[in-house]
């Protein structure tokens, strides 16, 4: 996928904008080819889920690096972070991003994490999703459990999505925001959505804003 989607960064004006309609023709490459390997429609849509939220993190990776790398931040995972041989500056990132839960230690969600060197210090973490269904609480949960320790309460989290159902895009209909709008954008310290229709917000922004925010940790 990632290689199409460079293909497709290159061809497309505002790319990040139009995520969406990229992950639909794949989603159909997928389906299509899940069904002449013989795989029952269950089999694809749990592969797809798991296919789509890997190949999502590594893209919007690739979208913040050089923007870090040049403004003296390093980038990890909490993927990384769970193994078992770290460097010492990997260790200490997953010293001040682990949650206390009495005698066990658990590190939050993070699909990206953002720290600075000399000293070492955790800026922001970024969840990505695709869509949310009843998945909303997940990161606000995480986000208030760092604001209940001194070394983790300063960390910014931010949420990166598509948001292909448009369960948060919106604010404003007959019964008002969905709860996963009203819920995350109350907890959450930004999120940007990677599509151009969406009633925008102080917190609720266009992923090109993430830039900007992202300075403002320096």
């Amino acid at each position: 996928m990632i290689e199409r989607f460079k293909h497709f960064k290159n061809n497309t004006e505002n790319p990040y904008k139009k995520i969406s309609d990229f992950l639909e023709n794949e989603k159909r490459r997928f389906y299509e080819l899940g069904k002449k390997d013989g795989k029952t429609e269950n089999e694809i849509r749990q592969g797809w889920v798991s296919y789509v939220g890997h190949n999502l993190e590594t893209i919007f990776e690739e979208m913040i690096k050089d923007f870090c790398t040049n403004k003296g931040y390093k980038i990890t995972k909490d993927k990384i972070l769970k193994g078992k041989e770290l460097s010492p500056e990997l260790s200490e990132v997953k010293r001040k991003i682990s949650v206390n839960f009495g005698e066990y230690m658990l590190l939050p969600d993070a699909d990206i994490v953002i720290y600075t060197t000399d000293p070492i210090w955790v800026k922001a973490i970024l969840s990505i999703k695709n869509s949310f269904r009843e998945r909303y609480t997940e990161t606000p949960y995480w986000k208030l459990k760092l604001l209940q320790d001194k070394i983790t309460e300063d960390i910014k989290v931010f949420m990166i999505t598509p948001d292909k159902d448009n369960e948060i895009s919106f604010k404003t209909s007959q019964r008002g925001p969905r709860k996963a709008r009203i819920v995350m954008e109350y907890e959450l310290d930004g999120i940007y959505l990677a599509k151009e229709d969406f009633e925008g917000s102080d917190k609720v922004k266009s992923i090109e804003n993430l830039f900007d925010d992202l300075e403002k940790l320096l």
